[in-house]
C-alpha cells in the first residue's frame, strides 16, 4: 500500500503577504520562496481572522473561531488564558490518523509560567512558558519549542524537561537545523510525518537578524501609504519613528524575510534530495502581518491588508492549480489541511474545508472571511474590569470578501465610539480611499455586509453585536 502523504507546515510570525518577491508588492528578495510559489498553489486571499499571535494560532490549530476558544488576546502575564486542554487540535487528529507528529519553534498557546510561579524551574520569564508533555501539547509527540521569546539571535527552547536549551544561533537557522534533524529520523518510517515549524522572525525587534541578510538592503523605499506623522500602534502604544528609523526597521524586516527564504531553501532541498518532495504536502504561511508604518501604524491588530493578509502557499504533489482566489481564514486552515490529506474533520470544527478549491483549477469558492479583534492590553483590561464590562464585547468586527473590506469599530475604551469603514480592496489594495457611506449604493452594500457580520456574531454569541445595536440606531 502506498504511504500516505506527509505534511510539512512552515509559518512565520508577523510576516505580511506582500513581503515576498512573488507577491509583487514589497521590494523584498525571496528567490527560493518565489520558485516554491511557481511549483505550488498561491492562495492570494488568505487572512488572519484575528491578527494577533495567540488568537490566530489557536484558531489555526483547532478550526474554530478565536472567540469560540476564549482566546481574545495573546497568552500573557497577568491573564489566565491558554488553549484549553479539551480543545481538539490538529496534532491530535493527525496522531489518531497514524502520523508521526512534531512541532518546532514558537508555541504561544500556553499560559506564562510566571503567572503561577515567579521563579519557575524552567527559567521562563515574562510571557514565556515551558509546556510539559501532556494535553497542553495537543497531540504533538515531538516538541522542541518555547512559549514566546523575541531575542531571535540568542533563542532558547525546551523539550520534555524544564532544562532550557540555548543553542547560541539565530532562531530560524537553528530551527531549520532541528527540522532537518527530525526529517532524518522519520523519513524512512512506515508511518507518515506531520511537522509544524513556527519561525518567530520577522516579528519585532527588527534588529535581531544576522548582518549578512541586512547587507542585502543598503536602502529601501517605503510603501506609498506610509504616514510618518505620529506613528503608533492601533492599540495605542506610541512609537514615533523618524523616516530614517522607519527605513532602518523596514530594511531589517525585509532582511529577516530574506533569511527565512534562505533557510526555507535548505528544507526544500533536503526534501528533494531525499525523494520526499513529491510525497509531502508543504504549506508556507504566517500568523498575521505587520503594518510597518502604513496608515501611520506599526504592528498588527488592525483590519488593514498589511496586518490582515498572510502568505498561504500550498504544494500538493501533482496539483496543477497555480492561483486560488478563495477567501481562507484562520479557522479554515485546519479543515483545509485535513481535507488535502483525506482526513475527516472533527464535528467541532467551525471553519470551511477549502481543499477542493486549492486543487481544482477551474473553481474558486465565493466565500468571505469574518475578521475581528478585542482589547487585550492590561491597561484596557483593568478599565473594563473597573467598569464591569467585558473587553471581548469591544474592539472591532468585520468581513473580508474577495473585493471588499467592511469594518464595524467600537474602539478600546469602556465608552464605545462606533465607526464604520468600507474599502473596495480589489481596486484600492492600500486602502487609501474609504468609500463614502452617505452615497446610496455604497450604503446599501455596507448594510448588506453589516447584516452578515451581525448574523455571524449572533451565531457566535458575541456580545459585540448587542453593544453595537445599542450604540448605532437601526
Amino acid at each position: 500500500m502506498k504511504k500516505k502523504k506527509n505534511l510539512l507546515f512552515v509559518f512565520a510570525d508577523q510576516w505580511r503577504a506582500g513581503a515576498m518577491g512573488y507577491a509583487g508588492e514589497d521590494p523584498v528578495m525571496t528567490p527560493n520562496m518565489d520558485m516554491f510559489c511557481r511549483e505550488s498553489t498561491y492562495c492570494d486571499h488568505a487572512f488572519s481572522t484575528f491578527p494577533v499571535c495567540s488568537p490566530h494560532r489557536a484558531s489555526m490549530m483547532t478550526g474554530k473561531y478565536p472567540l469560540s476558544l476564549g482566546v481574545f488576546t495573546n497568552c500573557k502575564n497577568g491573564l489566565s488564558m491558554r488553549l484549553r486542554d479539551e480543545e481538539v487540535g490538529i496534532g491530535q487528529v493527525l496522531k489518531d490518523a497514524g502520523y508521526q507528529t512534531g512541532y518546532i519553534g514558537k508555541w504561544h498557546l500556553d499560559e506564562p509560567e510566571q503567572n503561577n510561579d515567579p521563579n519557575p524551574v524552567s527559567g521562563a520569564c515574562d510571557w514565556d512558558a515551558f509546556t510539559p508533555p501532556g494535553p497542553r501539547r495537543h497531540g504533538f509527540d515531538y516538541w522542541y519549542s518555547y512559549g514566546t521569546y523575541d531575542v531571535h539571535l540568542d533563542p532558547h527552547y525546551w523539550m520534555d524537561t524544564p532544562e532550557m536549551i540555548m543553542p547560541g544561533k539565530w532562531s530560524v537557522e537553528h530551527e531549520t537545523d532541528k527540522t532537518i534533524e527530525y526529517l532524518e529520523k522519520v523519513r524512512d518510517l512506515e508511518s507518515p510525518f506531520a511537522l509544524y515549524v513556527a519561525w518567530n522572525p520577522p516579528h519585532s525587534p527588527y534588529d535581531q537578524v544576522p548582518q549578512k541578510y541586512s547587507d542585502l538592503y543598503p536602502d529601501v523605499r517605503l510603501k506609498e501609504n506610509v504616514e510618518l506623522d505620529h506613528i503608533h500602534h492601533h492599540t495605542g502604544e506610541e512609537v514615533n519613528y523618524t523616516e530614517e528609523e522607519l527605513k532602518l526597521a523596514t530594511r531589517q524586516y525585509y532582511a529577516a524575510v530574506s533569511g527565512l527564504d534562505d533557510q526555507f531553501s535548505r528544507i526544500i532541498n533536503y526534501l528533494k534530495e531525499h525523494d520526499l518532495y513529491e510525497n509531502t504536502v508543504i504549506i508556507l504561511s504566517a500568523d498575521h502581518g505587520d503594518m510597518m508604518g502604513s496608515h501611520g501604524l506599526m504592528g498588527k491588530h488592525v483590519w488593514y491588508e498589511e496586518s490582515l493578509r498572510i502568505p498561504f502557499v500550498v504544494h500538493i504533489p501533482e496539483n496543477k492549480k497555480q492561483v486560488c482566489h478563495t477567501c481562507i481564514g484562520s479557522q479554515d486552515i485546519m479543515p483545509t489541511v485535513l481535507g488535502i490529506l483525506g482526513i475527516k474533520s472533527p464535528d467541532c470544527v467551525e471553519g470551511v474545508d477549502c481543499s477542493a478549491y486549492i486543487s481544482t483549477p477551474e473553481e474558486d469558492l465565493k466565500k468571505s472571511c469574518f475578521i475581528c479583534a478585542c482589547p487585550g492590553r492590561k491597561i484596557f483590561l483593568d478599565r473594563f474590569a473597573e467598569a464591569g464590562k467585558d473587553p471581548k464585547d469591544f474592539g472591532w468586527r468585520g468581513i473580508r470578501t474577495q473585493d471588499y473590506t467592511y469594518v464595524m469599530e467600537l474602539g478600546y475604551d469602556v465608552l464605545p465610539n462606533a465607526k464604520r469603514y468600507l474599502y473596495h480592496t480589489k481596486t484600492d489594495s492600500e486602502q487609501r480611499l474609504p468609500l463614502d457611506l452617505t452615497e446610496k449604493e455604497t450604503r446599501k452594500l455596507a448594510d448588506d455586509l453589516e447584516s452578515r457580520v451581525l448574523k455571524w456574531m449572533k451565531k457566535q454569541k458575541d456580545g459585540f453585536a448587542n453593544v453595537w445595536e445599542k450604540t448605532i440606531p437601526v
